[in-house]
């Protein structure tokens, strides 16, 4: 089997990071290395004995630099073969194994999440399985053939470092929150790099989630107009279109955004999901 590594960016989630820890011990596979990359401190990690875990400070200036915080954990990354985790996930036991296969250097390898309703005390994937639900956009995505790289996310995937220098990494003119993913997509789809998803899983811990993403309003707009102004479209409609609904934002016929107002306390309240994904 090949040597892998794994990259992890955390901004509090202290529990969430020790219940994916967990989860990547009982895996039937280990990795060589484990690169945590943290958006603020270090201060209440706590490593499981026996795994190869490094702790790296983000040198962005944003308080949330995702952007940046991915690529030092990749370049960090001790082997070619590295897998990208989101702190909110516990991994199958199987899960490594299966992205493995199917990884060379013109793929990147996705699978699928399942969302559970809390935070566990444990990262016990058998143990929590049966209460996680699907997402609905994403259960019927196809398996084992290429697919629309725009279903690319970077909650988790696979890939080869050689085939991360080629595409560039992700571009850290991305601040914050908001379509710095969807624009590492198009990097990699102009590159040539196909999407593959395999049949495996990923359990997505709770936490608060806003549809619209109205907390992270200012650095949607901002990484909205950046994205437009690159590839000449604008990203994540859905949101943009509910921000224009909600009478914060106007786009005209140019994709252009004129912010009216921001927010309110109330408006904020509203949009807090009562979903799991």
């Amino acid at each position: 089997m090949l040597e892998f590594s794994i990259v992890t960016i955390v901004k509090g989630r202290r529990k969430q990071l020790a219940n994916l820890l967990y989860s990547v011990k009982a895996s039937t596979i280990r990795p060589y290395d484990i690169q945590v990359v943290c958006m603020d401190d270090s201060d209440g990690i706590t490593i499981p004995e026996g795994l190869p875990v490094s702790i790296h400070a983000s040198k962005g200036t944003h308080e949330l630099p995702l952007a940046a915080a991915r690529n030092l954990g990749i370049t960090a990354a001790q082997t070619d073969n590295v897998i990208c985790i989101d702190v909110d996930c516990i991994v199958s036991p199987t899960l490594f194994a299966t992205m493995l296969m199917g990884l060379d250097a013109e793929t990147i390898i996705a699978a699928y999440p399942l969302y559970l309703p809390i935070v566990p005390d444990t990262g016990n994937y058998g143990n929590l399985q049966h209460q996680a639900v699907s997402h609905p956009a994403r259960e019927r995505i196809p398996v084992g053939q290429p697919v629309d790289h725009l279903q690319f996310w970077s909650l988790l995937f696979a890939i080869q470092k050689q085939t991360f220098e080629r595409i560039g990494g992700f571009d850290e003119s991305f601040t914050g929150y908001g379509a710095e993913d969807t624009d590492f997509a198009m990097m990699f789809h102009r590159a040539g790099v196909k999407l593959i998803f395999v049949h495996d899983y990923v359990l997505h811990q709770y936490h608060d989630k806003y549809d619209p993403p109205v907390n992270h309003f200012d650095s949607i707009i901002e990484n909205a107009t950046r994205y437009q102004q690159k590839w000449n479209v604008l990203p994540m409609q859905r949101w943009l279109n509910a921000f224009a609904g909600m009478g914060l934002i106007k786009i005209d016929q140019a994709g252009t955004i004129t912010v009216h107002q921001k927010p309110t306390d109330s408006q904020l309240n509203n949009s807090v999901s009562p979903h799991p994904y």
